[in-house]
């Protein structure tokens, strides 16, 4: 006998007697453990049947009557002289499996990880929730398909360095239809043959729950797209116990997932609902959109709104260029990384030292190509942020007098340096 275990499904096969068992939906019912069995034949080993189901039904496996119905059942329809022992092992291991849970382990002298914990660097944590959220329309469902192509294909483009998984795509938002083209725009526009799993969804992920541990088990799944939130948790965006419901439900299917998200109209800064939402996710990232003067072209800013792997990363920025068919549809999507520091508006979620950087080396005299300074007061006010703000940062050992920053130089003036020669600061400055 070979037997298989996850969190939702249990699988044993019987190759000597030619069945498999497989047991799945458990729940606790006052102390008794009930579950549904599905039971099929080896239709190699019994020729003579039309088909190899033999029965499902859900039982109670501690049930000593429950267990001697089914073996009648089983050998009525499959007379078999070890159906009472297969049943017995299979409920028996069951149930203490379903009692036993995690393992107990001790941490705390365990070997530290020797590579990123990523399965996607650096957007998507291995093993946990990632967030991507911004407004309606602004093209994540384009950015969720084109992360999952390069996992699914184990594809290192520019930035990004996967490792490879088997995706399944759950579409709570859109349609079959739109998915696939969008899926083979992108994959015309890579020069790729890629296929994902997919599937329509129209219950909260939690009480989906049982069926997705099934779908994961057999399909070997590594990555789930959530998309998108507010319908995976039944609509009741701003309850814990829904949002928490959700989560309980993605950490026990023991699977790496990208939840999109939208925005919270309060603030556009973080994702709607719950605070359990942003606290649960390991990594958050906030999509932004860019004006373009090219229609068929679209430019999104990333920025690492939370990361529960060390600092924050770095902002990003995605151009996807389109073009369409004779008929007015999407036919292929081009996809590159394109710098921050090209679009004005992306610049806005930079961190205050990185906004005063590229303020500064922008800052220069057209006639002789030198950089011109700048006071607190100056930057402050083209930046649009308080001068606390930018005093503190100017001070920073990190960057102040440092190539690529900027030094001080006269009273309260800060230029950028793009070489080494730092300008000399040593004379008396008065203070700001």
């Amino acid at each position: 006998m070979r037997e298989e275990h996850t969190f939702h499904l249990h699988k044993y096969e019987y190759d000597e007697y030619g069945v498999t068992l497989k047991i799945d939906r458990m729940e606790d019912d006052k102390g008794a453990v009930k579950a549904y069995i599905e039971v099929t034949a080896h239709v190699d080993k019994f020729p003579g049947m039309e088909g190899s189901h033999i029965t499902m039904g859900q039982q109670i496996l501690s049930s000593i009557q429950g267990k001697k119905r089914l073996v009648e059942a089983l050998h009525e329809d499959l007379p078999l002289p070890h159906w009472k022992s297969i049943v017995e092992q299979v409920c028996t291991k069951t149930i203490k499996k379903f009692w036993e849970g995690a393992p107990v382990v001790t941490i705390g002298k365990q070997p530290k990880k020797t590579e990123a914990p990523y399965l996607l660097y650096p957007v998507v944590r291995q093993d946990a929730p990632c967030i991507i959220f911004g407004p309606g329309g602004i093209g994540k469902s384009y950015i969720s398909l084109y992360f999952s192509m390069l996992v699914q294909q184990n594809l290192s483009v520019g930035s990004f360095i996967p490792k490879q998984a088997n995706v399944l795509y759950l579409d709570y938002e859109s349609g079959e239809d739109d998915l696939n083209d969008r899926l083979a725009a992108l994959s015309k526009g890579m020069g790729l043959d890629v296929e994902l799993k997919y599937r329509y969804c129209h219950q909260s992920l939690a009480n989906d729950v049982e069926t997705l541990g099934t779908i994961i088990a057999e399909d070997n799944i590594g990555l789930l797209i959530v998309d998108a939130k507010g319908a995976a948790v039944g609509g009741w965006i701003n309850e814990s116990r829904q949002t928490m419901s959700m989560y309980n439900a993605l950490r026990s299917l023991n699977v790496t997932s990208i939840i999109i998200d939208h925005v919270s109209k309060e603030n556009q800064d973080a994702p709607i609902g719950s605070i359990y939402n942003f606290n649960e996710s390991r990594n958050i990232w906030k999509l932004r959109k860019t004006e373009t003067n090219d229609p068929g072209t679209l430019v999104l800013g990333l920025s690492n709104e939370k990361s529960n792997s060390g600092r924050k990363h770095p902002n990003m920025a995605m151009k996807f260029v389109f073009k369409d068919d004779e008929h007015g549809n999407v036919d292929t999507v081009w996809v590159s990384e394109t710098e921050v520091e090209e679009h004005p508006d992306l610049m806005q979620d930079e961190p205050t030292h990185r906004r005063i950087q590229h303020l500064l080396k922008g800052n220069v005299d057209m006639s002789t190509g030198l950089s011109m300074p700048m006071s607190p007061d100056d930057i402050a006010q083209s930046l649009g942020i308080k001068k606390s703000s930018v005093t503190s940062r100017l001070s920073d050992g990190a960057y102040s007098g440092k190539p690529g920053w900027w030094a001080r130089i006269g009273k309260g003036q800060f230029v950028y340096i793009p070489e080494a020669n730092i300008p000399d600061t040593s004379e008396e400055i008065e203070p700001w």
